[in-house]
This record gives structure tokens, sequence and C-alpha cells, in this order.
């Protein structure tokens, strides 16, 4: 099963980027965008008040087991 990394982006530059280092495995796109899009919810919902304080300049840099990026949506698709 293909393996991802949900890397979190902030802000431009190497400081506005959570690498993720375990990643998830994924069946499929599909499978993937499900997932980025329910990640993005459950951040927006359960990360304390301020620590971030626009998630709509928010996106996930979803790499696969290459470092090749395979996905890139902003938080913004998560609230609709």
């Amino acid at each position: 099963m293909p393996h991802y990394f949900l890397n979190l982006r902030y802000k431009d530059g190497p400081d506005g980027l959570a690498v993720d280092d375990e990643g998830d495995e994924l069946p499929n796109l599909e499978a993937l965008r499900t997932h980025v899009l329910e990640t993005a919810r459950d951040l927006m919902h359960k990360t304390r008040i301020g620590a971030i304080p626009d998630w709509s300049k928010c996106t996930f840099e979803v790499t696969d087991e290459t470092g090749q990026r395979v996905l890139t949506p902003p938080f913004t698709e998560a609230l609709s």
C-alpha cells in the first residue's frame, strides 16, 4: 500500500513547514484526498486558539515515499 506524508505548510521558507516523519498508508489518491481534508478539519478544531492565526493560509504538501509531491490542497477546501 502506498505511503504518504502530510507536511503542513503555513509560511513560505523552511521555518513554515512542519514535516510529517511518520506518514500514512492509504490505498489510492481518492482515499488520500479524503484523509487529508479530514486531517485538516481535525487540526483546525483541536489546535489551541492562536497557534495558527489564519488557517486559510495553510496547505498540506503531500509527498509519496520517493519525496515526490502528489497533492497540495489548501485548508480552505476542508471548510466546504
